[in-house]
């Protein structure tokens, strides 16, 4: 796990997770005193983005129930001399104490909670009241070119199980469906805009190699021959059409961004 953790570190999280951290940052400052939570943290994107900021936050706490994901994270962090504490644990059973945080964030993760009101729940739970929150979540798979050419690609060459792994990253795509989940959950002040960003990344065969070898999918495609890998991301290149020059990819990538209060 901690392979396919620094794979998706090195290859995700400077496509596509930073910019949506900055994105986030964008829309929820952080500030000088705040005690930070970042749910559902991954590789830490969020939390070391909120570092390169220069704000003196009274806490950084990144939860994610992979250890995988967490030992990256922490040892980034490390690395970065950034002071924060990495939990393992589960959105739905965060282990902290009420009212513990002023603010938090979480990208690209709602989709995948099996109760999502009993996790945004939780998450009003631990934080302060009138705390705010920042969340961003993919549109429907048709508005994501680059995710609906991995999922054509992995049916082609994988099977459904693969490609519907990548499709499940978009079945959250209904606004009205977010807004009550976060309504059922206690949050108010809610806000969701549809926004696109502009991403890349100059050499698309890499970038094609650590995407389809990695999140969700990577165990899928190791089974298959290196000729058969290689066909796969000639198809998910070729799927892109003219998002690739034959060289880098530029793509949008479409997420309902949501803020609220606790």
């Amino acid at each position: 796990m901690t392979d396919f953790a620094e794979r998706y570190d090195a290859v995700m999280v400077p496509v596509i997770f930073r910019p949506w951290a900055q994105e986030l940052l964008r829309r929820v400052p952080p500030q000088d005193g705040q005690a930070i939570l970042d749910v559902a943290c991954g590789t830490g994107a969020v939390t070391r983005t909120i570092a390169e900021t220069g704000v003196r936050p009274a806490s950084l706490t990144g939860a994610d129930m992979s250890a995988g994901m967490l030992a990256v994270a922490s040892r980034k962090a490390a690395q970065a001399g950034i002071d924060a504490r990495w939990v393992e644990a589960d959105a739905a059973a965060l282990p902290f104490p009420d009212h513990s945080f002023d603010v938090a964030y979480c990208q690209q993760a709602l989709q995948f909670f099996p109760d999502r009101v009993a996790a945004l729940t939780e998450l009003r739970r631990v934080l302060k009241p009138g705390a705010s929150v920042a969340f961003c979540v993919s549109t429907a798979l048709h508005e994501n070119p680059l995710l609906t050419a991995q999922a054509d690609a992995l049916q082609m060459h994988v099977g459904d199980a693969a490609a519907q792994a990548v499709r499940n990253i978009c079945h959250l795509s209904d606004a009205g469906e977010v807004r009550d989940a976060f309504t059922v959950a206690g949050f108010h002040d809610i806000s969701i805009d549809k926004v696109s960003l502009k991403l890349s990344h100059p050499d698309g065969r890499a970038y094609a190699e650590g995407a389809l070898g990695g999140m969700h999918t990577g165990d899928k495609l190791a089974r298959l021959s290196e000729d058969g890998r290689q066909r796969c991301f000639e198809s998910f290149l070729s799927g892109l059409g003219p998002l690739f020059d034959g060289k880098a990819i530029r793509f949008p990538h479409v997420s309902h961004v949501i803020t609220a209060h606790a």
